[in-house]
């Protein structure tokens, strides 16, 4: 245990001056109490917590004097005890799952809460970067369950997720929780690389958390469930091994791509040349500029690579795009925000247009959709109420090929997830036409648009 509460403790109050029993004194505690605190085989209880730390910050503030405000001295102390103290409860926490070298459970609540902790406590423990693989269908095994954890990362602060997992295709295209955990989960974190893999029968069920735990499922025929863990190093690097060879071998469903790569690749390129595209931007639609805007990007770029690129993205909005069959869709707010800060994301490079010039933008999509019948605009409605996971939403992008999944919304990233496998991308579609029938989700004509205006 890394007793950071223990710790913290013990400097602070050799920093004021403070013996532990002046300190049992006034808390009206015996004096073992904080012994056992100071060395860690003990912390305040969790009701109790909060009010212990305020108080102990309160008593160290009136005996330091380095210049600070007493009342904010006292505040940054109890936030610094509470900090380390939640720390440490959550490591507790953990390790109560297990005191054997192998453990087993036979519950599905326990497999839930056990993750959880493992992560809060890889969270605490790993600079904020986290580690997840598992040799099985997730997202079927913990079902509601997996959105809280992710929402759990997210309220963390975590900045970094590497998630490696496989999936079982066989029901996707009419199961719509496959995709709505995908994007869920790209969505809500700020940062991730998710690779998904293809599920192998007969293969062993293992999950990995950071060097925190291993697991593996034993038996799991929906209604009876058992599993074995461990949090033994040793025990750990073997299901490690295993595990990798396991997911490195299968038929890769969905993986991280560096815009870098996206760009020499021309991947963004080729979307955009496809015939039949389906585009959802929860961002500014950074597509189809006039030919004078694209000019000034290209003028404006930093380096001659980004300026090449642009000229090729140029050339395919006005040869390819603008006479494909295309659906777009994106939020009336995103609209409304475009126009009034003309900030917009082109091959992952900010820009920042003037006024005039989106609304030339938008005015020339509305021209393109007079000229090509079968370029349609969808806008969803999100003054109304709406589901918070399509708000939550990366952007979506898919062609006759490939399936490619964004998470830039307002400011760029290097966040992209891109597939080949049809698997992946019929379902992806079969969601996207989903999207389509919401009440809340209305095709505009090309008038519509330019009202907006």
């Amino acid at each position: 245990m890394e007793n950071l509460f223990g710790r913290l403790l013990r400097t602070r109050m050799g920093k004021a001056g403070i013996k532990e029993s002046e300190l049992a004194e006034f808390l009206s505690y015996d004096a073992t109490y904080i012994s056992k605190w100071i060395n860690g085989s003990k912390l305040p209880s969790a009701r109790n917590a909060q009010r212990i730390c305020s108080q102990i910050a309160e008593f160290f503030a009136s005996r330091e004097n380095d210049g600070k405000d007493r009342n904010v001295l006292q505040r940054q102390i109890a936030s610094e005890l509470f900090s380390a103290w939640k720390s440490d409860s959550s490591y507790f926490s953990f390790q109560g799952y297990s005191n054997y070298q192998m453990s087993f459970t036979d519950s599905r609540q326990t497999l839930v809460e056990l993750t959880g902790a493992a992560l809060q406590q890889a969270v605490n423990r790993e600079g904020r970067t986290v580690e997840m693989a598992a040799t099985f269908d997730i997202f079927r095994l913990y079902g509601g369950e997996f959105k809280r954890l992710v929402q759990s990362l997210h309220d963390s602060g975590v900045s970094n997720v590497r998630l490696k997992m496989a999936l079982n295709t066989e029901h996707m295209a009419e199961d719509y929780s496959y995709v709505t955990n995908i994007l869920n989960t790209i969505g809500r974190l700020d940062y991730i690389e998710m690779t998904i893999v293809c599920q192998k029968a007969g293969q062993p069920r293992i999950l990995l958390i950071n060097d925190l735990l291993c697991l593996q499922i034993l038996w799991n025929d929906g209604v009876n469930f058992a599993a074995a863990f461990s949090m033994e190093p040793r025990v750990i690097e073997s299901f490690s091994q295993m595990c990798e060879q396991i997911l490195e071998t299968a038929p890769q469903l969905l993986e991280p791509a560096q815009p870098e790569n996206l760009k020499r690749t021309n991947a963004q390129l080729d979307s955009y040349s496809d015939q039949r595209q389906w585009l959802f931007f929860n961002e500014p639609p950074a597509m189809l500029f006039p030919d004078d805007i694209m000019d000034s990007m290209i003028r404006e770029a930093d380096d001659e690579e980004y300026a090449s690129y642009l000229m090729k993205l140029k050339n395919v909005f006005s040869k390819r795009t603008r006479k494909s069959h295309i659906d777009l869709v994106f939020f009336s707010s995103m609209l409304n925000q475009y126009l009034s800060d003309g900030k917009v994301n082109v091959g992952n490079v900010s820009h920042q247009l003037t006024g005039e010039q989106t609304r030339r933008h938008l005015a020339y999509l509305s021209r393109v959709m007079t000229e090509n019948p079968d370029f349609n605009v969808w806008l969803i409605r999100d003054t109304v109420r709406l589901n918070e996971e399509l708000r939550q939403m990366p952007s979506i992008f898919l062609d006759s090929y490939a399936l490619s999944i964004e998470n830039s919304k307002i400011t760029s990233n290097s966040n992209f997830h891109i597939s080949m496998d049809s698997r992946m991308r019929d379902g992806f579609q079969h969601f996207f036409e989903k999207i389509l029938t919401m009440p809340s989700c209305i095709r505009l004509t090309a008038e519509d648009l330019l009202r907006y205006l």
